[in-house]
This record gives structure tokens, sequence and C-alpha cells, in this order.
């Protein structure tokens, strides 16, 4: 089991996720921004509709790569 499976799982966690919903809800919000500190100091962060709350507590999210590392290469797989 990885370790974001082991959190996921914890006892009580699915009632939490559950009331952080019904707190957006509540609050009538739409968007949600996750925010963050990249490896090299960065600021970095992802908007997600609040609709994909319990994926996203349940899953995660994914960044593109060149968003998370302050790269100075041009991407030439395009």
């Amino acid at each position: 089991m990885t370790d974001l499976e082991k959190h996921v799982n914890q006892p009580g966690r699915a009632k939490l996720v559950k009331r952080v919903r019904e707190k957006i809800n509540e609050l009538g919000i739409t968007y949600i921004y996750f925010q963050f500190i990249s490896v090299t100091g960065r600021v970095v962060g992802k908007g997600i509709p609040a609709d994909h709350w319990e994926r996203t507590a349940e899953k995660g999210f994914q960044l593109v790569s060149t968003s998370i590392v302050n790269s100075k290469e041009k991407d030439c797989s395009k």
C-alpha cells in the first residue's frame, strides 16, 4: 500500500471529506484553488471545479511537469 493509499484510507477520513462537501455546498463554492510551494521554492497551484472535490480528495490532481519546476528549457516534444 502506498503512502497516499494509507492516507486516503485512514479511519474517519471519508466523514471529513463529506463534511467538507457540505461546507462547499453551504458556502456556494464553485471552484477550489489548491496552492503549494514547489521544490524550487516557487508558489504554484491549480484550480479545480468544486464538483470534483471528492475525486480530488481521493486521487489528488496532476500538474504539467513544467508548472512545478523552474525550467528555462523549451519543450521540444510539440
